[in-house]
């Protein structure tokens, strides 16, 4: 998947920016630096969150909260879990350097390793970055990466986005209804259910003037091996616009994985929708060049 690679570099540099300081105790000196940014990283990487929020300036903190540090943490893990299957948890600190320290800054340098995730690789530009001391720690100054928006740009809480033009709506009542198991691509696709207006996450919600909307599914291979991913399925409203899946926070998600024949997951898929879009049909893609498949018909009890 071409766009794995991009997702995780921009993880790789929110680790990169995101580590400095944390509680007091470290030495003005080279070994105190790197233990702050190791500590730091390990916070993110599976520890305790707070080390990585920490380890920032005063006037970045001001400037963002730890709740939202932590909802942009949480977007950048369900970009990772989505595209790769794996976690933060995953990825260690393989190395931490230090150079040019001279009073109160210095410059340190994180690799870190990921076993088993297509697509990732170690560090290999060159991503130094300053810190400073205050009061009594070394804490990371450029407050660019703090806050949901970010980590990883726009998105859970984004604006709803639909295909340019409007494609033609299925005929009300000619499809299947909700709970109706449908074939297509070498897998068994079942809407459970649909939550509209689904509720905001505890972290981020829909932009004003948008609402969520979360369908619960269940996707069965058959035969063959075939893949599974939130981002074939959209859902279309009755003026014939597409809106694709967006991230949101109930659980268990609908993951991007490989499934063999007679596996199946289950699991729920959010959609950012007009607050006045009436929606009216649930597609997949499961057999690209192929046209999608209708798998529910919303117009139906």
């Amino acid at each position: 998947m071409r766009v794995l690679p991009s997702i995780l570099a921009a993880l790789a540099l929110l680790f990169v920016s995101a580590c400095g300081g944390g509680d007091g105790g470290d030495a003005k000196s080279e070994a105190g630096l790197e233990k702050a940014v190791r500590r730091a990283a390990e916070g993110l990487f599976g520890g305790d969150l707070h080390d990585a929020y920490d380890s920032y300036s005063k006037e970045c903190r001001e400037q963002t909260s730890y709740e939202e540090f932590a909802a942009g943490i949480k977007l950048a893990e369900a970009f990772m879990e989505a595209f790769a299957g794996a976690g933060l948890d995953d990825i260690s600190v393989k190395d931490v350097q230090v150079r040019n320290l001279e009073g109160d800054r210095g410059e340190a340098l994180l690799v870190v390793e990921a076993k088993d995730i297509e697509g990732f690789d170690e560090t290999e530009d060159e991503e130094w970055t300053v810190w400073s001391w205050e009061d009594g720690k070394w804490v990371q100054t450029d407050c660019g990466d703090l806050g949901p928006d970010g980590v990883l740009g726009d998105g859970g809480g984004g604006t709803a986005t639909s295909d340019d033009e409007p494609q033609p709506v299925p005929t009300p009542g000619s499809g299947p209804a909700a709970g109706t198991p449908v074939e297509a691509g070498g897998s068994r696709y079942t809407v459970h259910g649909i939550e509209d207006p689904a509720k905001p996450g505890e972290y981020f919600g829909p932009d004003p003037g948008n609402r969520w909307v979360v369908i619960e599914v269940t996707q069965e291979a058959l035969d063959k091996q075939v893949s599974g991913s939130p981002f074939d399925f959209t859902v279309q409203d009755s003026d014939g616009f597409i809106y694709d899946f967006d991230f949101g926070e109930k659980e268990p998600d609908f993951t991007s994985r490989e499934l063999a024949p007679g596996q199946r997951q289950r699991g729920f898929i959010t959609f950012e929708v007009p607050e006045d879009a009436e929606l009216v049909a649930v597609w997949v893609d499961a057999d690209f060049p192929k046209p999608h498949t209708l798998i529910a018909d919303l117009t139906r009890d």
